[in-house]
């Protein structure tokens, strides 16, 4: 994980749940909520996987669980790869799924 980053969007974070207010994350941490998030290696779906994973470190939230679908549409091995790395570092549990053509 990159630290840097991750303490950068800290503040951010507790603006996100003072908004939703503190009394839901302390349920979901108090109901240990399961979660699914599709994650793409992109901007959106890594900012989200970073927000679980503070919420999992200060308020002891359940860890969620990663998917990523390849749908094999593109030989793209290289970006699977990383995905696949990017997902590993974070400590989760993942699944990643790829279709195979039979074509």
């Amino acid at each position: 994980m990159n630290w840097e980053i991750f303490n950068s969007i800290q503040p951010i974070f507790e603006q996100w749940i003072k908004r939703i207010g503190k009394h839901t994350v302390e349920g979901l941490a108090k109901n240990q909520t399961d979660f699914i998030i599709a994650y793409s290696g992109g901007k959106d779906s890594s900012l989200l996987v970073l927000l679980f994973q503070y919420l999992s470190i200060q308020y002891k939230t359940k860890p969620p669980t990663l998917y990523h679908l390849s749908h094999g549409i593109r030989n793209i091995n290289d970006v699977e790869a990383q995905i696949k790395n990017t997902m590993l570092s974070f400590g989760f549990p993942f699944f990643f799924l790829k279709k195979i053509s039979l074509s």
